[in-house]
């Protein structure tokens, strides 16, 4: 019994002393995990434009949270599509712990702090794209650089700055001068209003814009609107002999009405203005199959070329 019991002393004394490092490797990995937190959505779609119809992944997002301290974050968020796989968000930021504005610096690439439809996400928009103004004036809609942002006043003041290359992320820069773009935003109850600026150059050619943003809850049961107005100086597209920049200005409206919690219906109206006026009168319905999934049926007019049919499906997590 004695032999027994020493030789099993023996044999479970190192076991013991390997599973508390190994407990301890699995505490600290779980720990980790806590710390993570992946969110993504996929949108599968089936667009018709009347001359041409096609099956497609529009976005496929995955995006990564990694929150360290209370003071410190990294985000990445890669998407994969039909049309190949790119970076979408790259950045870490620093946050004071000092104030109630939490100052937060970001760097690295994110979307540019211009507006409202620049930064409303692709995954919560009421139309399959972002109106024509935004899409000429800020193409892909980020930037790389570094950005000064906070709220305060009860968070109904909310500020972004942000010193960016200016060449958004399909082309590096190529001179030392850098763009300043920034944005301010004031929320009164229903509504938010905002205020944005960007002043910069590209090739030579001055890049300036100025916008104003709102957001109304309306008193009548779920109706909201949304619209925006910008205007400013577009630089040529590369390897134009336009002799300057264009003077530019666009602006849309949205009028969401929600019916129920499960029913959509949108309407938006958008135009822009370069050397001649681009109109597109759309509209959406929105059906939320569950938690985690959405149905659009969007048609968009322009008024000029063909109608836009596109069907989407979206799961989001």
């Amino acid at each position: 019994m004695r032999v027994t019991l020493l030789l099993a002393l023996c044999c479970t004394a190192p076991l013991a002393a390997q599973t508390v490092p190994e407990q301890e490797r699995i505490d600290a990995l779980a720990e980790q995990l806590r710390r993570l937190r992946i969110s993504g959505y996929i949108q599968p779609q089936y667009v018709d434009s009347g001359e041409a119809s096609d099956f497609s992944v529009r976005r496929g997002r995955i995006k990564f949270t990694y929150q360290m301290t209370k003071t410190s974050r990294f985000v990445l968020q890669p998407d994969v599509s039909s049309s190949g796989a790119t970076l979408k968000d790259g950045y870490v930021e620093l946050i004071e712990p000092w104030t109630d504005w939490q100052h937060t610096v970001t760097a690295g690439q994110f979307p540019w702090p211009f507006g409202f439809e620049v930064m409303y996400s692709s995954s919560n928009r009421e139309m399959p794209e972002r109106s024509l103004v935004v899409r000429r004036l800020f193409p892909g809609e980020r930037d790389r650089g570094v950005m000064l942002s906070g709220a305060g006043f009860t968070k109904r003041f909310v500020y972004r700055v942000a010193v960016v290359n200016g060449t958004g992320t399909a082309r590096s820069d190529d001179d030392s001068s850098k763009d300043l773009v920034g944005r301010v935003g004031w929320s009164a109850g229903p509504l938010t209003l905002g205020l944005s600026g960007y002043h910069g150059s590209d090739r030579g050619f001055d890049k300036s814009r100025e916008g104003i943003d709102f957001q109304w809850t309306t008193p009548l049961p779920g109706l909201r609107l949304r619209g925006e107005y910008i205007r400013g100086k577009q630089p040529p597209p590369v390897g134009s002999p336009a002799p300057g920049a264009a003077d530019v200005d666009g602006w849309y409206v949205y009028l969401i009405q929600e019916v129920g919690s499960r029913h959509q219906f949108v309407v938006r109206a958008d135009e822009y203005d370069a050397e001649t006026e681009t109109r597109t009168l759309g509209g959406s319905y929105i059906f939320r199959w569950d938690a985690n999934s959405k149905v659009m049926l969007a048609h968009e007019a322009p008024d000029r070329g063909s109608d836009v049919w596109t069907l989407r499906y979206q799961f989001s997590f």
